[in-house]
């Protein structure tokens, strides 16, 4: 299945996408990486995710509502 996991640099988001890419599952996370904490945080955990067979990082944000437009009209998601 091909899941998109918004929130994915935070720590559910996170672990939410580590359990889908065990599961065998293809992972697009999607994340505005904005400051309301630590950025390097959300960075660290990201860079457990990047390089990992399956997964996809974009960023963006969920209040853009042509980006979402967009993103839908380019991917097909099953969750």
């Amino acid at each position: 299945m091909k899941i998109l996991v918004t929130g994915a640099a935070g720590f559910i988001g996170m672990h939410a996408c580590q359990r889908l890419l065990v599961r065998g599952d293809e992972v697009v996370g999607f994340d505005n990486l904005n400051d309301y904490y630590d950025p390097a945080l959300k960075d660290a955990r990201l860079s457990r995710l990047m390089g990992k067979d399956g997964f996809n990082f974009l960023r963006g944000d969920v209040a853009d509502t042509a980006g979402l437009i967009a993103l839908f009209e380019r991917e097909r998601f099953d969750g």
